[in-house]
Protein backbone atom coordinates (compact mmCIF):
# COMPACT_ATOMS: atom_id res chain seq x y z
CA UNK A 1 0.00 0.00 0.00
CA UNK A 2 3.14 2.28 0.87
CA UNK A 3 4.80 1.65 -2.22
CA UNK A 4 1.48 2.63 -4.61
CA UNK A 5 1.38 5.68 -2.15
CA UNK A 6 5.03 6.51 -3.26
CA UNK A 7 4.39 5.42 -6.89
CA UNK A 8 1.27 7.41 -7.22
CA UNK A 9 2.54 10.27 -5.54
CA UNK A 10 5.66 10.32 -7.99
CA UNK A 11 3.57 10.56 -10.80
CA UNK A 12 4.48 13.77 -13.39
CA UNK A 13 1.93 16.31 -12.76
CA UNK A 14 1.31 19.21 -15.28
CA UNK A 15 3.14 22.46 -14.39
CA UNK A 16 1.51 25.77 -13.45
CA UNK A 17 2.89 27.84 -16.36
CA UNK A 18 -0.15 30.63 -15.69
CA UNK A 19 0.51 31.55 -11.89
CA UNK A 20 -1.33 35.12 -11.97
CA UNK A 21 -4.72 33.50 -13.64
CA UNK A 22 -4.09 30.69 -10.33
CA UNK A 23 -3.62 33.75 -8.18
CA UNK A 24 -7.06 35.49 -9.44
CA UNK A 25 -8.68 32.00 -9.44
CA UNK A 26 -7.83 32.38 -5.61
CA UNK A 27 -9.01 35.49 -5.23
CA UNK A 28 -12.18 34.77 -6.81
CA UNK A 29 -12.45 31.73 -4.58
CA UNK A 30 -12.24 33.35 -1.48
CA UNK A 31 -14.53 35.87 -2.07
CA UNK A 32 -17.36 34.26 -3.31
CA UNK A 33 -16.71 31.63 0.10
CA UNK A 34 -16.91 34.48 2.36
CA UNK A 35 -19.30 35.92 0.88
CA UNK A 36 -21.59 33.16 0.36
CA UNK A 37 -21.38 31.10 3.56
CA UNK A 38 -20.18 34.55 5.88
CA UNK A 39 -17.64 31.96 8.18
CA UNK A 40 -15.77 32.97 11.30
CA UNK A 41 -18.62 34.88 12.36
CA UNK A 42 -18.19 37.40 9.01
CA UNK A 43 -21.47 39.09 7.81
CA UNK A 44 -21.70 41.28 4.39
CA UNK A 45 -24.52 43.27 5.29
CA UNK A 46 -22.85 46.75 5.61
CA UNK A 47 -20.42 48.76 3.57
CA UNK A 48 -17.92 48.63 6.06
CA UNK A 49 -18.07 44.82 6.02
CA UNK A 50 -17.52 45.24 2.03
CA UNK A 51 -14.17 46.48 3.06
CA UNK A 52 -13.36 43.74 5.44
CA UNK A 53 -14.27 41.67 2.13
CA UNK A 54 -11.74 43.64 0.30
CA UNK A 55 -9.06 43.17 3.02
CA UNK A 56 -9.21 39.32 2.69
CA UNK A 57 -8.89 39.44 -1.03
CA UNK A 58 -5.75 41.58 -0.87
CA UNK A 59 -4.23 39.00 1.34
CA UNK A 60 -4.88 35.73 -0.56
CA UNK A 61 -3.69 38.06 -3.58
CA UNK A 62 -0.37 38.21 -1.50
CA UNK A 63 -0.23 34.39 -0.42
CA UNK A 64 -1.40 33.18 -3.44
CA UNK A 65 1.63 35.65 -5.48
CA UNK A 66 3.92 34.27 -3.10
CA UNK A 67 3.06 30.91 -3.37
CA UNK A 68 2.57 30.77 -7.16
CA UNK A 69 5.18 33.52 -8.23
CA UNK A 70 7.64 34.24 -6.13
CA UNK A 71 8.17 30.76 -4.72
CA UNK A 72 9.11 29.26 -8.17
CA UNK A 73 11.71 32.09 -8.81
CA UNK A 74 13.62 31.78 -5.17
CA UNK A 75 13.25 27.33 -4.76
CA UNK A 76 13.81 26.77 -8.40
CA UNK A 77 15.29 23.06 -7.38
CA UNK A 78 11.82 22.00 -5.94
CA UNK A 79 9.80 24.12 -8.65
CA UNK A 80 11.72 22.25 -11.21
CA UNK A 81 9.02 21.55 -14.02
CA UNK A 82 11.08 18.00 -15.05
CA UNK A 83 10.92 16.94 -11.42
CA UNK A 84 7.38 18.25 -10.89
CA UNK A 85 4.81 15.59 -9.33
CA UNK A 86 1.45 14.75 -7.60
CA UNK A 87 3.27 14.85 -4.33
CA UNK A 88 5.06 18.49 -4.99
CA UNK A 89 1.51 19.53 -5.62
CA UNK A 90 -0.53 18.70 -2.66
CA UNK A 91 2.54 19.77 -0.56
CA UNK A 92 2.64 23.35 -2.56
CA UNK A 93 -1.27 23.09 -1.78
CA UNK A 94 -0.56 22.91 1.80
CA UNK A 95 1.65 25.73 2.00
CA UNK A 96 -0.44 27.90 0.26
CA UNK A 97 -3.32 27.00 2.91
CA UNK A 98 -1.22 27.65 5.78
CA UNK A 99 -0.40 31.07 4.38
CA UNK A 100 -3.50 31.84 3.45
CA UNK A 101 -4.83 30.36 6.98
CA UNK A 102 -2.77 32.49 8.95
CA UNK A 103 -2.74 35.62 7.33
CA UNK A 104 -7.13 35.01 7.01
CA UNK A 105 -7.18 34.68 11.09
CA UNK A 106 -5.05 36.57 12.07
CA UNK A 107 -6.68 39.71 9.77
CA UNK A 108 -10.38 38.67 11.43
CA UNK A 109 -9.52 38.40 14.99
CA UNK A 110 -7.06 40.56 15.59
CA UNK A 111 -7.45 43.54 13.40
CA UNK A 112 -11.23 43.21 12.38
CA UNK A 113 -13.08 41.61 15.31
CA UNK A 114 -9.70 42.65 17.95
CA UNK A 115 -10.47 39.64 20.09
CA UNK A 116 -8.98 39.48 23.50
CA UNK A 117 -5.65 38.10 24.34
CA UNK A 118 -7.08 34.83 26.06
CA UNK A 119 -8.27 33.81 22.32
CA UNK A 120 -4.60 33.15 21.29
CA UNK A 121 -3.57 30.10 21.01
CA UNK A 122 -6.13 27.84 21.44
CA UNK A 123 -8.92 29.65 19.44
CA UNK A 124 -6.25 30.86 16.87
CA UNK A 125 -5.31 27.08 16.21
CA UNK A 126 -8.92 26.03 15.75
CA UNK A 127 -9.69 28.42 12.92
CA UNK A 128 -6.72 28.12 11.15
CA UNK A 129 -7.61 23.75 11.25
CA UNK A 130 -10.54 24.95 9.80
CA UNK A 131 -8.95 26.70 7.14
CA UNK A 132 -6.80 24.16 6.21
CA UNK A 133 -9.49 21.02 6.70
CA UNK A 134 -12.33 23.29 3.91
CA UNK A 135 -9.78 24.22 1.94
CA UNK A 136 -7.52 20.93 1.31
CA UNK A 137 -10.37 19.04 -0.07
CA UNK A 138 -11.02 20.92 -2.73
CA UNK A 139 -7.60 22.03 -3.89
CA UNK A 140 -6.54 18.26 -3.35
CA UNK A 141 -9.67 17.17 -5.86
CA UNK A 142 -8.27 19.74 -8.18
CA UNK A 143 -5.08 18.40 -8.57
CA UNK A 144 -5.96 15.27 -8.73
CA UNK A 145 -8.46 15.88 -11.72
CA UNK A 146 -6.03 18.49 -13.53
CA UNK A 147 -3.01 15.27 -13.47
CA UNK A 148 -5.68 12.33 -14.89
CA UNK A 149 -7.11 15.10 -17.61
CA UNK A 150 -3.39 16.12 -19.03
CA UNK A 151 -2.55 12.41 -18.72
CA UNK A 152 -5.47 11.10 -20.25
CA UNK A 153 -5.22 13.56 -23.29
CA UNK A 154 -1.45 12.80 -23.71
CA UNK A 155 -1.76 9.41 -23.57
CA UNK A 156 -4.33 9.56 -26.55
CA UNK A 157 -2.44 12.25 -28.60
CA UNK A 158 0.73 10.35 -28.14
CA UNK A 159 -1.37 6.82 -29.35
CA UNK A 160 -2.23 8.72 -32.29
CA UNK A 161 1.35 10.14 -33.21
CA UNK A 162 2.71 6.61 -32.99
CA UNK A 163 0.36 5.39 -35.33
CA UNK A 164 1.37 7.86 -37.78
CA UNK A 165 4.95 7.17 -37.30
CA UNK A 166 4.73 3.13 -38.14
CA UNK A 167 2.97 4.66 -41.30
CA UNK A 168 4.87 7.22 -42.72
CA UNK A 169 7.12 7.02 -45.43
CA UNK A 170 10.53 7.68 -44.56
CA UNK A 171 11.99 10.87 -46.16
CA UNK A 172 15.37 10.30 -47.88
CA UNK A 173 17.80 12.69 -46.86
CA UNK A 174 20.65 13.45 -49.53
CA UNK A 175 23.71 11.86 -48.46
CA UNK A 176 26.11 14.21 -49.87
CA UNK A 177 25.08 16.81 -48.32
CA UNK A 178 27.00 17.86 -44.47
CA UNK A 179 26.23 19.75 -42.37
CA UNK A 180 28.79 21.81 -39.89
CA UNK A 181 28.02 22.99 -36.29
CA UNK A 182 30.75 25.37 -34.46
CA UNK A 183 30.85 27.52 -31.10
CA UNK A 184 32.54 29.97 -30.58
CA UNK A 185 35.94 28.19 -30.14
CA UNK A 186 37.99 25.86 -32.72
CA UNK A 187 35.46 22.91 -32.13
CA UNK A 188 33.25 22.31 -34.54
CA UNK A 189 30.81 18.95 -35.89
CA UNK A 190 30.53 17.76 -38.98
CA UNK A 191 27.88 15.31 -40.34
CA UNK A 192 25.37 13.93 -42.12
CA UNK A 193 21.93 15.50 -41.31
CA UNK A 194 20.16 11.65 -40.60
CA UNK A 195 23.33 11.14 -38.35
CA UNK A 196 22.89 14.01 -36.26
CA UNK A 197 20.56 12.08 -33.57
CA UNK A 198 19.72 15.22 -31.11
CA UNK A 199 21.20 18.29 -29.36
CA UNK A 200 21.30 19.47 -25.45
CA UNK A 201 22.21 22.59 -24.17
CA UNK A 202 24.21 22.39 -20.88
CA UNK A 203 24.83 26.14 -19.38
CA UNK A 204 26.92 28.12 -21.95
CA UNK A 205 27.64 24.40 -24.35
CA UNK A 206 25.78 22.15 -26.20
CA UNK A 207 25.99 18.54 -26.95
CA UNK A 208 25.46 17.78 -30.45
CA UNK A 209 24.76 13.40 -30.36
CA UNK A 210 25.60 12.06 -33.74
CA UNK A 211 26.93 8.72 -35.07
CA UNK A 212 30.43 8.58 -36.76
CA UNK A 213 31.46 5.41 -38.33
CA UNK A 214 28.24 3.54 -36.98
CA UNK A 215 29.01 4.46 -33.78
CA UNK A 216 26.92 6.82 -30.65
CA UNK A 217 29.22 9.75 -30.10
CA UNK A 218 28.93 13.46 -28.73
CA UNK A 219 30.86 16.67 -28.99
CA UNK A 220 30.79 19.60 -26.75
CA UNK A 221 30.33 23.36 -28.15
CA UNK A 222 30.55 26.44 -26.74
CA UNK A 223 27.83 27.92 -28.27
CA UNK A 224 24.09 28.12 -27.31
CA UNK A 225 21.19 26.55 -28.60
CA UNK A 226 19.29 29.33 -30.18
CA UNK A 227 22.54 29.78 -32.45
CA UNK A 228 22.68 25.95 -33.35
CA UNK A 229 18.95 25.87 -34.08
CA UNK A 230 19.43 29.20 -36.43
CA UNK A 231 21.81 27.27 -37.82
CA UNK A 232 19.89 24.50 -38.63
CA UNK A 233 16.90 26.54 -40.15
CA UNK A 234 17.38 24.97 -43.54
CA UNK A 235 16.72 21.74 -42.47
CA UNK A 236 12.99 21.13 -41.61
CA UNK A 237 13.50 17.59 -40.15
CA UNK A 238 15.42 19.23 -36.88
CA UNK A 239 13.34 20.98 -34.64
CA UNK A 240 13.01 22.88 -31.28
CA UNK A 241 11.11 20.86 -28.77
CA UNK A 242 12.08 22.33 -25.13
CA UNK A 243 14.25 24.80 -23.70
CA UNK A 244 17.15 22.71 -23.75
CA UNK A 245 16.71 20.28 -26.56
CA UNK A 246 16.71 20.69 -30.81
CA UNK A 247 15.43 16.77 -32.43
CA UNK A 248 15.96 15.33 -35.53
CA UNK A 249 12.23 13.97 -36.11
CA UNK A 250 13.42 11.59 -39.07
CA UNK A 251 14.79 9.46 -35.96
CA UNK A 252 11.40 9.47 -33.60
CA UNK A 253 10.28 6.24 -33.55
CA UNK A 254 8.06 6.27 -30.08
CA UNK A 255 5.81 8.59 -28.85
CA UNK A 256 4.78 8.39 -24.79
CA UNK A 257 2.83 10.70 -22.77
CA UNK A 258 2.13 11.92 -19.52
CA UNK A 259 0.90 14.74 -17.14
CA UNK A 260 3.15 17.30 -18.26
CA UNK A 261 3.69 16.32 -21.94
CA UNK A 262 5.71 13.81 -24.46
CA UNK A 263 8.94 11.92 -24.28
CA UNK A 264 10.25 11.40 -27.99
CA UNK A 265 12.29 7.97 -27.69
CA UNK A 266 15.13 8.39 -30.36
CA UNK A 267 17.00 5.67 -32.53
CA UNK A 268 20.05 4.30 -31.65
CA UNK A 269 19.94 5.96 -27.63
CA UNK A 270 18.00 4.91 -25.35
CA UNK A 271 17.73 8.99 -23.98
CA UNK A 272 13.94 9.90 -24.10
CA UNK A 273 13.54 13.58 -25.34
CA UNK A 274 11.29 15.95 -23.32
CA UNK A 275 8.59 17.93 -25.24
CA UNK A 276 7.51 21.37 -23.63
CA UNK A 277 4.32 22.32 -23.55
CA UNK A 278 4.61 25.08 -25.40
CA UNK A 279 5.82 23.27 -28.58
CA UNK A 280 3.63 20.38 -28.37
CA UNK A 281 1.76 21.37 -31.42
CA UNK A 282 4.84 22.28 -33.18
CA UNK A 283 6.35 18.46 -32.58
CA UNK A 284 2.33 16.92 -33.25
CA UNK A 285 2.00 18.79 -36.83
CA UNK A 286 5.40 17.64 -37.75
CA UNK A 287 4.80 14.32 -37.00
CA UNK A 288 1.49 14.05 -38.83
Amino acid sequence: MKNKLSKYLAQPAPVNDKPWLSVLLCVITVVFILALFEPFSFRLNSLGQMWVLVGFALLTMLAASIEFVLFPVLFKRFYNPEKWDIGKSLLNNVFFLIMTGIGVVCYDYFLVMKQLPDYFPIGFFIDLFAVLTIGIIPLSIITILSQNSALKRNLISSKEINRVLSDRIKRHTATEGLITLSGSTKDSVTAKPEDILYIEATGNYVNVHYKQDDKLTYKLLRTTIRQIEETLQQEPSFVRCHRTYIVNTDKIYNVTGNAQGYRLSIHDTSEEIPVSRSYLNVIKDILH
